[in-house]
């Protein structure tokens, strides 16, 4: 609800304000310091993009055009009295559904208090877990539509409107997130995409009669985690939905499933390189429950050139599905060009996806990215068989200040 967003951030702004306060009245400089800050200028940040994109062959589904988009991004970090403000904010066309839009990804505020505990309120995005492109425990929003059809990687990650407590202690460390909405990916659902539907058995484009019905109750993400001697130890636990609908309501509607999520990682140096392990229980309150777990190693292999491989698999009463990926980085000796080749490849269900990326950088403002989403398969219905029919090349033009 938004009056439960409005009045938190109300509380805790007005407990940010007083803490401030309380700090700065017990400087005798106060009044020099309060001229120094008020003075300074509000950093602006952002870039100009231009992003160009299309499918191999036509579908019955979507024009060939998979992304054609002017798009500005602007932001401003400023701290005022030790609260430190983040604002950032996308405006961007759509050639592909001819309409404007706009997004904000942050406008969050954090603050300190109690000398040991880090409070962030507002929209931010969240991340954490360990594994690469293969999320576990990491239950906060994606957005895939934007990952498939070429948009920068950091748009994978979709904002969230949350609270965040993050507390340091000698022995271990503590994140708390709480979203009072639920927050869902932006997952595929026929408009851009097209995809398997479970319910008709067969690749579904953009379908206005089905309805996805979107829970309305809050969520919750808990982390503990610590460093001890080089080795990185977590826990984490999570409730609330599942972020794609997967499940189906009375009336036959795709939904979100209630899901309870606890799980643990462990990343350390291993030879020359770093493995990582992940583990997660998913217990589904609709359906059966599962777990899934990857192992991974990464190392350079050579100058410049880095690999890094992981072993994933999920299983569950009924089926189980594996994956392994590999990840090949190779930057040249200014680090103004990187190549790079992310492949997803599942055996037991004969289907995969290959990422080949490129970046350039032109000069201090200018650079140029591009690269393929290439989907395989042997059967329309497994995870990545359903996207074969949206292979695209995307090209990106960037002018940063």
């Amino acid at each position: 609800m938004p009056y439960r967003k409005i009045l938190a951030f109300t509380v805790l702004f007005t407990l940010a304000q007083a803490a401030s306060a309380q700090d700065s009245w017990g400087d005798d400089e106060w009044e020099s310091d309060w001229g120094t800050e008020q003075d300074q200028g509000i950093d602006v940040y952002g870039y100009v993009e231009a992003a160009i994109g299309g499918r191999f062959e036509s579908s019955p589904y979507h024009k060939r055009l998979s992304i054609a988009e002017p798009r500005l991004q602007l932001g401003f970090d400023e701290r005022w009295q030790d609260i430190a403000w983040t604002a950032k904010a996308d405006g961007w066309y759509d050639g592909f559904d001819e309409t404007w839009h706009g997004q904000i990804r942050e406008l969050n505020a954090q603050f300190t208090v109690f000398d040991n505990t880090d409070i962030k309120i507002g929209r931010q995005v969240l991340t954490w877990g360990i594994g690469d492109y293969l999320f576990l425990n990491d239950l906060f929003p994606k957005d895939w539509q934007s990952f498939f059809v070429g948009r920068d990687q950091e748009y994978l990650k979709a904002p969230s409107d949350a609270l965040r407590i993050t507390s340091y202690f000698d022995w271990f460390n503590v994140d708390f997130v709480w979203s009072p909405e639920f927050d869902p990916d932006n997952y595929i659902r026929g408009e851009r995409i097209s995809y398997f539907n479970p319910l008709t058995q067969q690749l579904t484009g953009d379908d206005p009669s089905i309805q996805f019905v979107e829970p309305t109750r809050d969520e919750y993400a808990l982390r503990l985690f610590r460093n001890h001697e080089g080795v990185e130890y977590a826990v984490y636990g999570y409730d609330g939905f599942t972020k794609s609908p997967e499940a189906v309501t009375d009336n036959f509607q795709p939904t979100f499933g209630r899901l309870t999520v606890v799980g643990a990682s462990v990343r350390m140096p291993l030879g020359p390189g770093l493995v990582n392990t992940e583990v997660a229980n998913y217990n589904r309150h609709d359906a059966e429950d599962h777990w899934r777990a990857l192992v991974g190693y990464e190392q350079e292999l050579w100058t410049r050139f880095t690999g890094g491989f992981q072993a994933y698999v999920e299983k569950g009463d009924n089926q189980t599905r594996t994956v392994f990926t590999t990840r090949l980085t190779w930057r040249d000796e200014r680090d103004d060009l990187n190549l790079s080749l992310f492949a997803f490849v599942s055996p037991n269900q004969s289907d995969g996806y290959l990422r080949p990326t490129f970046d350039y950088r032109i000069d201090d403002n200018w650079s140029l990215s591009g690269g393929f989403n290439l989907f395989f398969r042997e059967r329309p219905e497994t995870f990545f068989g359903q996207l074969t029919e949206n292979n695209n090349a995307y090209l990106r033009m960037r002018y940063a200040f």
